[in-house]
């Protein structure tokens, strides 16, 4: 029976060494506890952006061009001598341009055509030469057309400088219709270039500035 009591002591002795080594060794749960008590050791990471999306190449603009008008035949040749003194070479050209118009001034029609050609002349001698006489049959038969705006502002400015140079019987009236007028564009302008065509414009109030596509070279 000897052995039986060896057996038994061995397994008391193995039972109190794992009952020892199991209090000495950590405790899982209490490691966890530890880690998320310790709160000067965590820190949060932030998350990594997104790479940027591939750049997509910009369709070119198209060539822009400055236009500078529009001039009837009276005015056209101050304004081409005016633009050709800015050595802008190939860069300007003339155009013809369809122009609505909504006002005119003119002078009402004169009894008959000797009057109508008697008021002409008296123009003339005014120093005014920017005028259209109107000979068709209808209802303005024999008047003088002194010019058509685009706007009644334009027509007003007119009718001012008509009557500051004597001529009493000008007036304003509506009168819907379209004409072929000349402007000039420029292509490609520089920032200076820009700059003397709006100093070119002060000179013709009637005039406008803007920027528009340049037609196929």
């Amino acid at each position: 029976m000897k052995w039986l009591f060896y057996v038994l002591l061995a397994a008391n002795l193995g039972l109190a060494a794992f009952a020892y080594l199991r209090e000495r060794l950590p405790n899982p749960d209490a490691q966890i506890v530890r880690q998320q008590m310790n709160e000067d050791q965590i820190r949060i990471v932030a998350p990594r952006p997104a790479p940027p999306p591939a750049p997509v190449a910009a369709a070119p603009a198209p060539g822009v061009c400055l236009e500078w008008g529009s001039f009837g035949a009276a005015d056209l040749p101050k304004a081409q001598a005016a633009i050709e003194a800015l050595a802008l070479g190939e860069r300007v050209r003339r155009t013809e341009v369809a122009v609505s118009t909504s006002y005119w001034v003119y002078i009402p029609p004169l009894k008959s055509k000797a009057d109508m050609d008697r008021k002409a002349g008296e123009l003339k001698e005014r120093g005014i030469t920017d005028y259209s006489l109107i000979a068709d049959a209808g209802r303005w038969r024999y008047a003088i057309a002194l010019g058509v705006f685009r706007s009644e502002d334009g027509a007003k400015k007119k009718l001012a400088l008509m009557r500051g140079k004597g001529v009493r019987s000008a007036q304003i009236g509506e009168r819907e219709q379209r004409i072929t007028q000349s402007a000039f564009l420029l292509r490609d302008p520089t920032e200076a270039q820009s700059a003397q065509l709006d100093n070119l414009k002060t000179g013709f109030p009637d005039s406008d500035l803007r920027a528009v596509d340049c037609p196929p070279s």
